[in-house]
């Protein structure tokens, strides 16, 4: 009969852990169902892997692609990107962070202001793999829709990460006018009106690499090398410029023209047309491209001065 006395206990016992292991996978699969409001990481895919981007905006379309270990504009003279612009998108797209998720595979995206004519970034990877966002209408000042056709998702996204990017090729370029070392550099001739000159390297013990010339002194050579190396473009102001542009910019008669010849065998050009020195402009083209853009006003006239002051000759019979 003790026996029989343990035969409810051990039943109640049975009963309240089935109802606990209940409760608790139910809890479980709750919780796994809230976690489904967390939008997930579409992809990561290392920068490095990426290699090329495009992005339109209307009618508009921007291709870059990045080939011999360089990005360039692939409908704009293969001109190189700026490379702190590309670093930016693929540092936001490359593995893009979401608020929430808005609406899975929705019916009408139009609700949101998304389709083909809104900004729309693509992505794609070394194995031709497509990653693209559409950046819809604004939710309020600091969120708008993005539309993700790989998962076919709505969601909302920081405003700030798309209206860093320009339609406009200009914004895209690299604004460095020429991009070389010193320590690359065999030789820079250069001619300004009728002076001609040879500048030549020299590594001193410490390192430092100085340019001397016949022509010139020490002084006027240094500064010249320093604006070949550091000048920025300021303005764009043709691509692809025909013969009646090239001459109202004065390259029908240029003021100076400069070759920067590499030790790989390799050599820049540049070559400068019209100064506007009331406006600290000058109008050049680099290698040669028939693309005019604007620099900093540098004083070319030094040349015939220094010239005169070496030679005994009256600097107006040079220019």
């Amino acid at each position: 009969m003790k026996r029989k006395g343990w035969v409810v206990p051990i039943l109640v016992f049975i009963f309240s852990l089935s109802i606990l292991c209940f409760y608790q996978k139910n809890q479980a699969t709750v919780s796994f169902a809230n976690t489904t409001d967390i939008p997930p990481i579409l992809w990561s895919e290392s920068p490095s892997n990426i290699n090329k981007i495009t992005y339109s905006y209307g009618s508009k379309i921007i291709k870059a692609a990045y080939k011999d270990s360089s990005w360039t504009l692939c409908d704009y003279n293969n001109q190189k990107v700026d490379d702190l612009y590309i670093y930016n998108i693929l540092n936001n797209f490359s593995e893009p962070i979401f608020n929430q998720v808005i609406e899975v595979s929705p019916k009408d995206l139009s609700l949101y202001g998304i389709d083909d004519s809104c900004p729309t970034l693509s992505l794609y990877d070394t194995e031709g793999n497509e990653y693209t966002l559409m950046q819809g209408d604004k939710i309020d000042d600091s969120l708008s829709y993005v539309y993700a056709p790989l998962s076919d998702t709505v969601y909302s996204m920081d405003t700030s990460i798309f209206s860093n990017l320009k339609i406009s090729e200009v914004d895209w370029l690299n604004k460095q006018l020429l991009t070389f070392k010193l320590e690359d550099v065999a030789s820079i001739s250069f001619s300004y009106k009728s002076l001609q000159a040879t500048l030549t390297p020299t590594k001193s013990d410490d390192g430092t690499i100085a340019f001397t010339s016949n022509n010139i002194n020490d002084t006027l050579a240094a500064e010249f090398v320093h604006f070949l190396q550091t000048s920025k473009i300021e303005h764009f102001i043709a691509s692809s410029a025909n013969e009646h542009v090239l001459n109202i910019y004065g390259f029908n008669s240029p003021v100076l023209k400069c070759t920067i010849t590499l030790n790989t065998g390799n050599s820049l050009s540049l070559t400068i047309g019209n100064i506007n020195e009331s406006e600290n402009t000058c109008y050049a083209m680099v290698n040669n491209n028939n693309s005019i853009v604007a620099i900093p006003y540098f004083d070319f006239s030094q040349f015939s001065a220094m010239y005169a002051a070496l030679h005994g000759s009256n600097s107006t019979q040079l220019g």
